[in-house]
Parts: C-alpha cells; structure tokens; sequence
C-alpha cells in the first residue's frame, strides 16, 4: 500500500505523537509499504513539506511544548495524496483538517488518530481541572473533525472509553503506540553525577499536566532524601520553575532533553521510575522505561490511561498526593530483591506491545476502512445550523436538475444570463481575464461537454463567461456549494453538487445525458481537486468523458493559462488569467465505450497541454512569490 502519515511536526522527537509517527513509518516501510510523511519542517527522503504556520502571541508558548503547527498547503497535498491507497490523520487540528477535506475530494480512504487530549491544552492554560472546559475541547475535536471518520485510531482502552462516552460514533481501533526494540534491559555503567544514587527518572514535557513539581516534593519528603538523584527527560515552559522549586534537596535535579539514541541508555541508568502525570493517552515514555526492567510509580489519575501498566499496588499512588508518592519511593528503595524481580515482570509485560505487532494491527485498520470506503462511501457530515442558513441546499439543487422542468430551466438559464456581465466585469479587472478561441465553438451545434484544469476557486466564472450565452451546469463537489455565501455563487454560475451515494450518482448521470442532449454544455473538472495557480496538468477522472462516449456529444477542451502581470495590471503580486479554447473533438466511434473514453481522455489531455503557453515560461516570470505557483 501507499500509505500517507498526516502530522503537523516530523522532524524533532520532543512529544510523544512525533516518536510514535516516526516509528510506525520506519516500520511500515520495513514491512514493504509505501510511506509518504506530510508535514512542516525541512524536507528529508520521503516526506513533503507544507510550510509553518506561526500564532502571534502564543508562537512562543507553542514552541515552549515542542510543537509546531503546519499551514495548508494544496500543492503540498496533491503531491502527498497521488496515488495513494489510505492516508492517516494525527491531530485534530487545521492542516489535517484541510487535509481530509482535499483527500475526500481525491476520492481517498481516511482514517484519524486521537493523540491530543483536552487536558494537554487546557493544562498549558491553567484550565485543566476545568470540566466544562474539556468537555467543550472534546465536542469541538468531535464537530470540526472526528464526525468525519468511519474508523478511529486510539491508543488506549482509556481514551477509546471516553471517546466512546461522547458517542464519537466511529469504529475504535485500540493500539499502542509501540514500544521500539531499543529498549531492552541492558546493562550500562553510569554517568559519574548518578554514581551511588538511587536514581529516579521521569521522562516527558515539562509542563504543568505531567506534574513533575510532586515527584520534587516527594523527593524532599523522602527518609532517604539524601540518597535520591532526579533525572527529568524532557523540555516545556515549566523548566524554570522547577528548577526553583528543587532548591532544598540534596542533589540538584538533572534537566535534559535526549535523543532516542541516548533515552534507552539513560532508562538503564536509573533505578526508579515515576510517571506523576494528570493527563496522559498511553504514556509511551513509562511504556519504554518498562520495556527497560525499570519498576515504575505512576499516578493513579482518571484521566490518565498510565496507570493500566502497573502490577502491584507498591507502583500506583494517589494523584497528586506528594506523600504517598514518597511512601511509595522509599518502599522500592527498601525493598531491592522485591524490585528485581518486579523488573523482570514489567519487562516481559511490554513485549506484546512492541512497535512491530502495533503496526500489523494498524495494517487490519488501513484494509478494513480501504473496504468500507470502496462499499460504502465516506461517512455523512451533517451540516452545521450556520452552514445549513447560509448555503443552497444541495439534493434540491441535484433533484430539479435530474428532473429538468422546462419552466424553471429557462428561469435560471434567464438569471445566469443576467448576472454573466457583472462576472465578466470582475475577472477582466480583477484577475486580468482574456478569453482565446470562441471562435472554435461558434459552429457547435447542440449540448457538450467542456473541460478546465481547476487552478483557481473564482475559475468557475471564467469558464461562465467565456461561454456566454450558452446554457452552462457545473458538475462541483457538494463542499463547494456548502461554503457560507460563495456557495451561492457557485450556484448562480451553475452549480450541481455530486451526490455521495451511488444510487443519487446514477440518477445524476442520467440527468447529465438530458441536459447534454437538450442544447446545454455540461462542465467538468477532471483533476478533481483545486490546487491554486498548479502549472500543467494533473492526472484526470474518467467522468467526463464516460458522459461524452454515451451520449456522442463533443468534449470542448479549455486552458487556464497565467500569464506574467503587465501594465496597468501590474499591482497583482500573483499573475493574471488567459482562458484558451480548444476545437471540439469527439469519441472515436469504432472502439468500444471504455476503450472511447480512455481513447479521448488521452487526446483531451494532449489538445489542453497544446493550449498551454504557461509551459514555456520560468516560474518567476509567472509569479513574485513561490507559493503562487506549483
């Protein structure tokens, strides 16, 4: 399969979501896939990159978490998406969101992951305890994001459950996160700072969620408070106060972040691990200390799946009490045969969740929604009361165009008519629109079918104008029609929503054929999805021209070109538009209708590709900024 891993950060392994899509890539191509990275940053083999997307105000605190977040970027998912066979969300947030959007329209089966608990939000902003608070985060992860899937990856049972709570309504796959095959028990000699300390390690951000401020307290509490080393592994906007904080003990606490290379060795180290957190999906970072022989005291939080791990009671205490923690440290420091032989059991424990049976199961994931998509088509998403008032209805505007009244057809033909000056006066200012090649269409006789590459969200009006007076229908995607008032427009330019069941796609065709044989052009997009000012063509659906093989109508083709702004049009930073038409070609009689289709397709594609001026000239005579152009 191609498989492609949606994430806004990849590059740097400072949060446990990144270390997990790291892994599951290097082991999905280990086991012979194909696996495309999606993400901001620097590029590296196998991976495109969308650009980072900086918050003013809060870049800095963002940063401070070790996270980044990636900006949409449709060059960047078209080249992802090509070709692929599932593409996996991580985070719930704007880049992904756009992302499955663009992948729906690409015709791709989606799954999503839950990575993101409220709670880690909520924590950084002082709101974590605040129930409501969380509550309105998990509506709006499920609203804006989750509706939109069949199948849902969580990494816990924990999280599933809560999910499950809020009738997230998709199917629950629960699998780890995987622990790597590094971290095994080893033995490692120590650094000379944790030399003749019992050595106590907490890995994971420094943040106010994770609670590493009661492992200090109860480290102070300790009878053995002399004896004890704090190691914490990680990086977070609480680094500082922490270090103010463990004043009064008697070592200085050790602050570090470390590489994967460098975390196993330092996990063999220690003697003790601590997992004080709140809030917490899995914990992969207690996962691989105990994939390590390390004994671990974890929290025993609600909202923390962490505390699934632990094997006796000696290695739960109460959240957020700082005493019990520390009777439980000094129970393992009393008790080291006792803890040995615990080591051995926790390591034994994790080795059904490493990395490598974590990924098959992920694989009966991919397959399953791969099936379901082919048999069932992608999950429903009612639309929101705001989009519902503010955009056409789109199975009334499908309905009357299948069923084609006269009366009302000329009705809207007549308004279309009306406003085609207004749209023809906003693209020759505007845009700079020139149109070539009317001349080739004067002499058609009857319906059509015409053809555009997709490169701008108004192209629609220029396809509109350049075939004034003709009757025109668009055939959109339903999203199109749904957006709050340019819906409207795609409407009055023409604008027929595809359905998302078969049965309602079968009665459009047969509406298409109708308009087609009763004088009307018929519009298509073949590329499908719109990827603003892309240079040449992408690769093409085979609607069309299936339409023009039934019917024996021509197929028109038609290129938007860009030019370089000139003149008066100077003042646009992006180019301006040259629509060129071309001359009608038919299907070729003698083959079969399949064989026709593709036959004219490829001829389409080609005559377009003859229109194209665009291909002569560099990219920076089109355009002033890179990211105007594909």
């Amino acid at each position: 399969m191609k498989i492609v891993l949606v994430i806004d950060q990849f590059d740097d392994s400072n949060n446990g979501t990144t270390v997990t899509a790291r892994r599951f890539a290097n082991q999905l191509r280990l086991r012979g896939h194909e696996v495309v990275i999606l993400a901001g940053g620097e590029p590296c083999e196998g991976k495109v990159c969308a650009p980072i997307h900086r918050i003013p105000l809060f870049q800095k605190l963002i940063e401070s978490q070790g996270m980044c977040f990636a900006k949409p970027d449709a060059e960047a998912y078209y080249t992802a998406f090509k070709d692929a066979d599932i593409v996996h969300f991580y985070m719930p947030f704007r880049f992904c969101r756009r992302g499955e959007e663009l992948a729906r329209q690409m015709g791709i089966p989606t799954v999503a992951a839950f990575h993101v608990q409220p709670e880690n939000i909520t924590s950084t902003l002082f709101l974590g305890k605040k129930k409501r608070v969380n509550e309105l985060l998990y509506r709006w992860f499920y609203h804006v994001f989750y509706n939109r899937f069949d199948h849902i990856h969580c990494p816990s049972a924990f999280i599933a459950k809560q999910l499950e709570k809020r009738s997230y309504g998709a199917k629950l796959w629960v699998i780890s996160n995987g622990v790597d095959d590094r971290f095994v028990p080893m033995q490692v000699e120590r650094a000379p700072e944790l030399a003749d300390r019992f050595t106590i390690l907490m890995i994971g951000r420094l943040s106010g969620e994770k609670r590493q401020d009661l492992i200090i307290e109860a480290a102070k509490k300790s009878r053995y408070a002399d004896r004890i080393q704090l190691v914490f592994a990680g990086k977070g906007p609480k680094e500082a106060a922490y270090r103010r904080k463990a004043k009064g003990l008697h070592h200085p606490p050790v602050f570090g972040f470390y590489s994967q290379d460098e975390l196993y060795k330092l996990i063999n180290m220690c003697d003790l691990y601590v997992h004080a957190s709140d809030a917490e999906i899995e914990g992969i970072s207690c996962m691989e200390a105990l994939a390590c022989g390390m004994v671990p005291v974890i929290s025993d939080s609600g909202l923390s799946a962490t505390g699934q791990f632990a094997l006796c009671e000696e290695s739960l205490f109460r959240a957020g009490d700082s005493d019990d923690l520390a009777r439980k440290i000094d129970y393992w420091i009393e008790h080291p045969q006792e803890k040995k032989a615990y080591a051995e059991k926790y390591a034994r424990a994790q080795d059904e969740n490493r990395v490598q049976a974590c990924v098959a199961r992920a694989e009966e994931m991919y397959r399953q929604a791969i099936h379901d998509k082919k048999h069932k088509g992608y999950r429903r998403v009612p639309l929101s009361r705001w989009r519902r008032l503010t955009s056409p209805n789109c199975d009334t505007i499908r309905r009357r165009f299948c069923k084609g009244g006269a009366v009302m057809t000329m009705l809207f033909w007549a308004f279309t008519t009306l406003i085609s000056p207004i749209l023809w006066l906003i693209n020759k200012v505007w845009f700079g629109l020139r149109v070539e090649g009317r001349e080739n269409i004067r002499d058609l006789k009857g319906g059509a079918v015409s053809v555009m590459n997709h490169v701008h969200p108004m192209d629609c009006t220029m396809a509109k104008v350049a075939l004034f007076p003709s009757r025109l229908w668009f055939i959109s995607l339903a999203s199109n029609l749904h957006k709050p008032f340019t819906g409207w427009l795609v409407r009055f330019c023409g604008g027929v929503p595809l359905p998302e069941n078969v049965h309602d796609m079968a009665e459009l065709e047969q509406g298409m054929e109708a308009r087609v044989r009763g004088g009307a052009f018929v519009h298509f997009y073949p590329e499908g999805m719109l990827v603003p000012y892309h240079r040449g063509l992408r690769e093409f659906r085979p609607g069309a021209f299936a339409l023009v093989s039934r019917t024996g109508c021509p197929v028109v083709p038609m290129m938007l070109c860009m030019r370089p702004a000139q003149g008066i049009m100077r003042w646009r930073k992006k180019p301006c538009f040259t629509l060129r038409i071309g001359k009608p070609l038919y299907a070729d009689e003698a083959l079969t209708k399949k064989q026709a289709a593709r036959d004219l397709e490829q001829r389409v594609k080609e005559a377009m590709l003859s229109l194209d001026f665009q291909a002569d000239l560099p990219a920076q005579e089109l355009c002033a900024f890179p990211e105007n152009c594909g």
